[in-house]
C-alpha cells in the first residue's frame, strides 16, 4: 500500500534567512525540538537558552525556511561547509555540503515541503557553494526520512555516528552527489 501524497502547499515558497528572521528561526527550532526531541542533536534546553543575539548570529544564509503562501513559516533546513562546520556530528570535508537540522511542521508534512526544502538546498551548494558532494546524517530508526532522503538521490554509505546523548542510537551517513538530476518525485 502506498502513502496517499497530499496536494503540494499553495505559495510555497523557500528563502535564505537573515539576523531579522531571527524569531521565526527560534520558533521553529522549540517546535521542532519539542516535536521530535530525539531526533536531533541539539535539545530543547540549549536552543531555550540561546539569546536574541544567539539566533540572530545563526539566522543566516546558511539556513533555509519554507514559507506557506501566508508567510507561515511550515520547514527548515541548515546547509553547512567545512568554512561552517558544526560542533557536534558529522565535520564536511572540502567539496561537502553537510544538510543539518531538517524539519517540516506536523501540519505540512507530506505537501512538498521538505522536497522544496531540498531542492533549494541542492541549488544553493551547487551554485553558490561549488559543492560537488551533498552529507546528512539519518536515525537509523527513521525510515521515513531515510525513504525521502532516497528519492532525493542519497545513499547509505555505511558509515554512521554514534548519538552523543542516547547509547545505542546511531546516525547514518547518506550522501549524494550534487550533480545528479533531483526529480524529487
Amino acid at each position: 500500500m502506498s502513502a496517499r501524497r497530499l496536494p503540494t502547499l499553495e505559495g510555497l515558497s523557500v528563502r535564505r534567512l537573515a539576523p531579522d528572521d531571527w524569531r521565526s528561526y527560534a520558533d521553529l527550532r522549540i517546535a521542532m525540538l519539542t516535536d521530535a526531541p530525539d531526533a536531533f542533536w541539539t535539545t530543547l534546553a540549549d536552543v531555550e537558552a540561546r539569546t536574541e543575539q544567539d539566533w540572530r548570529r545563526s539566522s543566516n544564509g546558511s539556513t533555509l525556511q519554507a514559507r506557506d503562501g501566508h508567510g507561515i513559516p511550515v520547514g527548515t533546513l541548515t546547509l553547512l561547509t567545512a568554512a561552517t562546520t558544526p560542533d557536534l556530528g558529522v565535520k564536511p570535508g572540502p567539496g561537502d555540503a553537510l544538510v543539518l537540522a531538517v524539519y517540516v511542521v506536523p501540519a505540512a508534512r507530506g505537501r512538498g515541503v521538505v522536497d522544496a526544502l531540498l531542492d533549494a538546498a541542492l541549488t544553493l551548494a551547487r551554485d553558490e557553494l561549488g559543492a560537488w558532494r551533498m552529507v546528512l546524517q539519518v536515525n537509523e530508526h527513521n525510515l521515513g526520512a531515510r525513504r525521502v532522503y532516497e528519492r532525493h538521490g542519497y545513499r547509505l554509505t555505511g558509515e554512521f555516528l554514534q548519538h552523543p546523548e542516547r547509547p545505542g542510537v546511531r546516525d547514518l551517513e547518506m550522501v549524494r552527489p550534487v550533480g545528479l538530476p533531483d526529480d524529487g518525485s
